[in-house]
């Protein structure tokens, strides 16, 4: 996996995956047209999260968008690779367990060095594996690195309390895809 390359050993991981009726081309392709977000719990989970944010910097909430891989990106995740139609890698530095979420500017060859003391790096991966009869396997893992012991303790803090709903958040995306692709949403 490409995922391998960018964070072989993590402090901290999280997998999910689940099978779809499909290709694992149509499956890719749901992928970046699915609106990821459009669950209410995600919504309201995204919610909460940007909520401390919005507080310290006055600002409105933004108006209901979609939520696809590109929001994701411009929100701060990078590209870190893909191999089209089997896994796509993002990735994210910054302190995480801090309120407003501290993410740092994206920055593609931080991710070649050391993680940086008094920070974490995220990489989050979509994977699409052939299942056989035309089934797919969909997976998205999430791992973590700190920088440091101080900013591990407090990554694990936030991590036991934000964990469960990440997942849950993760969960629903990949069923939003499955959704995507059973609705004919994807062209084949």
């Amino acid at each position: 996996m490409l995922l391998d390359a960018f964070m072989p050993e993590p402090d901290a991981a999280e997998v999910h995956h689940l099978e779809i009726a499909a290709q694992p081309a149509a499956v890719y392709r749901a992928l970046f047209t699915t609106d990821l977000g459009a669950s209410p719990i995600v919504k309201a989970l995204l919610g909460l999260r940007a909520l401390p944010r919005m507080l310290v910097e006055r600002g409105r909430p933004h108006a209901s968008r979609t939520l696809t891989l590109q929001t994701v990106i411009d929100a701060g995740f990078g590209r870190l690779a893909e191999e089209p139609d089997r896994e796509l890698v993002l990735g994210v530095s910054g302190r995480f367990w801090r309120p407003t979420g501290n993410l740092a500017p994206f920055d593609r060859e931080s991710f070649s060095r050391p993680v940086p003391t008094g920070t974490a790096r995220a990489v989050w991966n979509f994977a699409v594996v052939p299942s056989g009869d035309g089934r797919t396997i969909l997976s998205t893992e999430t791992r973590i690195l700190c920088g440091d012991a101080a900013s591990r303790r407090k990554f694990r803090l936030y991590w036991l309390v934000v964990r469960p709903f990440s997942g849950l958040i993760r969960i629903i995306m990949l069923r939003a895809v499955r959704r995507a692709v059973a609705s004919g949403a994807v062209s084949l």
